[in-house]
């Protein structure tokens, strides 16, 4: 089935993060006509946005309300994205005892619930074309495991399953849905975790280092612009944990 939402839009929901930034850097040498979400960095976002090009989109991800507001405007507006991709999370780190219920809720909100919000939004357009894809961002911990906080850990692993309950729904019309599972990198969450857990990340890791977020970028961007068959699926981008 011929496209309807050629040539391709993208939206990216934390484009300001370290990786997000990458992303967005990426999209505009292919010339991709590209909007991003932003909550607290606006300095940065406008400054990304004017450089590049891009709509700037102002949302709290951990308001499903506010979510779903923002993409209507973005679809009342004539922008609707073939490609999604989702690079926004946060981790506050506790233990057991120190998570709240504010805790886990935010980060079921902004890490999983935001990206269910988008797919909802979103899938039904592309459907109807015959062609899109979501590119999930997420983290180790569902395949690996390196310790994390339990509220950040099982957010990753909802991401992950519902990639996989999407890809059999939406494959058959055409729409493909993959996560990308990043390990410890240079920049972003990484920088809130101890020394001790990047010390034995290194040693562990065949590459003996921790990633950068341009690296994490090209295979988020590989998902998003040349693939075409793998769907459904937990990409490791970990240095070989």
């Amino acid at each position: 089935m011929q496209s309807r939402l050629n040539p391709p839009k993208a939206l990216v929901f934390g484009g300001t993060g370290s990786v997000g930034e990458h992303v967005l850097r990426g999209l505009a040498r292919a010339n991709v006509p590209t909007a991003f979400t932003w909550n607290q960095s606006r300095e940065r976002a406008h400054a990304l946005a004017s450089e590049l090009s891009m709509r700037p989109v102002q949302v709290d991800l951990s308001d499903a309300a506010a979510t779903r507001a923002a993409l209507r405007v973005l679809r009342e507006e004539g922008f609707v994205p073939s490609l999604f991709i989702h690079c926004a999370g946060v981790n506050q780190g506790a233990s057991l005892a120190d998570i709240t219920d504010e805790k886990w809720s935010k980060a079921m909100a902004v890490n999983c619930q935001s990206a269910f919000i988008a797919c909802q939004e979103l899938a039904p357009a592309m459907a109807q074309a015959g062609e899109g894809h979501f590119v999930l961002v997420g983290a180790l911990d569902r395949t690996q495991s390196a310790p994390s906080p339990v509220h950040f850990a099982a957010s990753q692993g909802a991401l992950s399953a519902m990639a996989m309950a999407l890809a059999k729904e939406l494959g058959p019309k055409g729409v493909r849905i993959n996560v990308v599972a990043l390990g410890l990198l240079e920049s972003g969450l990484s920088r809130e975790v101890g020394e001790k857990l990047v010390s034995d990340y290194k040693g562990f890791s065949a590459l003996r280092r921790l990633g950068r977020p341009e690296e994490a970028a090209k295979a988020i961007l590989w998902l998003a612009l040349e693939n075409t068959y793998m769907n459904g699926k937990v990409l490791p981008v970990n240095g070989g944990i």
